[in-house]
C-alpha cells in the first residue's frame, strides 16, 4: 500500500488514522486548522486554555474510551467517572435531584427514579411505566417510533417528568430540541446508557482538553509509527482513477491508495468528485439542516457557597448546563452551556442574562475575566428525517472513504459517533487491502 491520506484532525481523522498507522498503513494527516481536535478542541485566548465546548461522554461510548485508555498510561488521570446525577443549581424554582446507584442495571435506573426528588410519585409510576416500554427492546425499523420526535413520544408523560427529566437529557444528548429531535435515536441512547451495565450509565468528564484527550496523543503516535501530519495544509481538490487517489493542496498534488474524508459534511462536497454518486452524496450533504452551541466562560475570584465540580441543570433562562472547575490560582471558572438555541440576543446581552441567571443561585464577586463562544454548526441536527437521510448514503466511493459524526447516525453527533465512524473507515480499508 503506496500510502492512506486522512482529510481533517478532528476526532474521526484522529481515530481513522491512529487505527491505520497501528496495521502499518503509511498515513498522511492533513488539516485546514493550526490545532487538532475539529469540532471538539482546545483554545489558547487570554492565556488560559479551554475547550470550545463542553463535551461529555457516556459509559456506554465504549470506542472512544477504549482508544483514549490505548493512549494513556493511566486513563483515569485523563477521565473523570461519576454516577449518572441529574441535580439542578442551587435556587432553581423547579428542583431535581436524581442519582444512579451502583447496582446491576436495569435496576439502577428503577432506584434513581424512585429515589428522585422533585418528581410526585404519579411522576415516577408514569416515567417508569415510559420506560419499560420503550427501553426494553431497540426501535424496529418503519416503526411509528422510528418517524416520531422525542416531544411525541412523550406525550403520555406528565409535565414535571417531561420538564425535569427527560426535555434536558433530550437536549444534551442529541443537541436538537424535543420537538424536532429523532424519538429513536434518543430511545437508542437510552437503551445503551441504562439496558446494559451500571457502568454504562456514568458520566465521563474529561480532566484534560479535548485535544489532549484524543486527537493530539493520537495523532502524535502516527507520527512515531511514520506517518506524516500536515497542519494548517487545506486540500483543496480530491480526484481518482482506477489506480490512484490525487490529492491537491494549494501547493502541490500527491498520490495514495486510498483517502479518508474526515471533515464536518459541510466541507465534503467541495472535495467530491463530478461522478453521480459523488455529486448525490454532495447534494444530500448541502441541504444539512444544523444546531449550534453556545459555551459562556466566566472566571470569579471567589463564590458562595463552594462551588461544586461536575454537571448542574440550570432553568433554561437562558443557561441549560453549568459545569464549575477550580482553577490553580484558587479561582473558580463557571461554563454555561446553551444548547440547540437560535437566540437573537447580542453577545452583551446573553452575557448580562447569564450573569443573572448566575446570580439567582450563588453569591459570586463580580467575573475576572468572561468568553463567549458560539459554534453556529456545532452537530447537524438529530431530526428523523435527517437520521433517515443520512442512513441511507454511501460511507465509501470507490476508493475514498467518509468519516465523520455524520456517517454513524445510529447515535447523535457525538465525540462516539465520530471516533466509530473513523475507526470504521480505517478498518474497511485494512479489510480490502489485505483480503480484497
Amino acid at each position: 500500500m503506496t500510502g492512506v491520506a486522512v482529510i481533517g484532525a478532528g476526532w474521526a481523522g484522529a481515530a481513522a488514522a491512529l487505527t491505520l498507522a497501528r496495521a502499518g498503513a503509511q498515513v498522511t494527516v492533513f488539516e485546514a486548522a493550526k490545532t487538532v481536535g475539529g469540532r471538539a478542541r482546545c483554545i489558547e485566548k487570554d492565556g488560559r486554555h479551554f475547550d470550545n465546548g463542553q463535551h461529555l461522554l457516556l459509559g456506554a461510548y465504549r470506542r472512544s474510551i477504549s482508544m483514549i485508555a490505548s493512549l494513556h498510561a493511566d486513563v483515569d488521570t485523563v477521565l473523570l467517572r461519576l454516577p449518572l446525577a441529574l441535580n439542578t443549581a442551587p435556587a432553581v424554582t423547579s428542583p431535581l435531584s436524581l442519582s444512579a446507584p451502583r447496582v446491576i442495571a436495569p435496576l439502577h435506573l428503577l432506584l434513581a427514579i424512585v429515589t428522585a426528588q422533585g418528581l410526585s410519585l404519579s411522576d415516577k409510576f408514569s416515567t417508569l411505566v415510559w420506560a419499560v416500554r420503550h427501553l426494553r427492546t431497540p426501535v424496529a425499523p418503519d416503526s411509528t417510533t422510528d418517524s416520531a420526535t422525542v416531544l411525541e413520544v412523550l406525550a403520555s408523560q406528565p409535565e414535571p417528568a417531561r420538564r425535569l427529566l427527560w426535555e434536558p437529557l433530550c437536549v444534551a444528548a442529541l443537541n436538537t430540541p424535543p420537538e424536532a429531535a429523532s424519538a429513536r435515536v434518543f430511545i437508542d441512547v437510552l437503551r445503551q446508557a441504562f439496558m446494559g451495565s451500571w457502568l454504562a450509565s456514568d458520566l465521563i468528564i474529561p480532566r484534560v482538553d479535548l485535544s489532549q484527550l484524543l486527537p493530539a496523543p493520537a495523532l502524535s503516535e502516527v507520527a512515531r509509527l511514520g506517518g506524516e501530519i500536515r497542519l494548517g495544509q487545506p486540500v483543496t481538490s480530491i480526484t481518482q482513477d482506477e489506480k490512484k487517489m490525487i490529492v491537491t493542496t494549494r501547493d502541490e498534488a500527491l498520490e495514495f491508495d486510498r483517502v479518508v474524508v474526515a471533515t464536518g459534511p459541510q466541507h465534503v462536497a467541495r472535495l467530491l468528485c463530478e461522478d453521480s454518486v459523488s455529486q448525490q452524496v454532495a447534494s444530500a450533504l448541502s441541504g444539512l439542516q444544523y444546531e449550534p452551541i453556545t459555551t459562556l466562560h466566566f472566571e470569579f475570584a471567589w463564590t458562595t457557597p463552594a462551588a461544586s465540580t461536575g454537571m448542574l441543570m440550570l432553568d433554561g433562562d437562558p443557561g441549560q448546563w453549568l459545569f464549575w472547575q477550580q482553577l490553580r490560582n484558587g479561582h473558580w471558572r463557571a461554563s454555561v452551556v446553551i444548547s440547540a438555541h437560535h437566540r437573537s440576543q447580542s453577545e452583551n446581552e446573553l452575557t448580562a442574562q447569564t450573569l443573572a441567571q448566575l446570580h439567582r443561585s450563588y453569591a459570586l464577586s463580580a467575573p475576572t475575566w468572561h468568553l463567549v463562544i458560539t459554534e453556529k454548526r456545532a452537530t447537524y441536527a438529530c431530526t428523523p428525517q435527517q437520521r433517515r437521510l443520512l442512513a441511507g448514503l454511501p460511507k465509501q466511493i470507490g476508493k475514498l472513504y467518509f468519516a465523520g459524526d455524520w456517517c454513524f447516525p445510529e447515535l447523535p453527533a457525538t465525540l462516539e459517533a465520530a471516533v466509530i465512524s473513523g475507526d470504521n473507515a480505517a478498518q474497511r480499508i485494512l479489510q480490502e487491502y489485505r483480503y480484497g
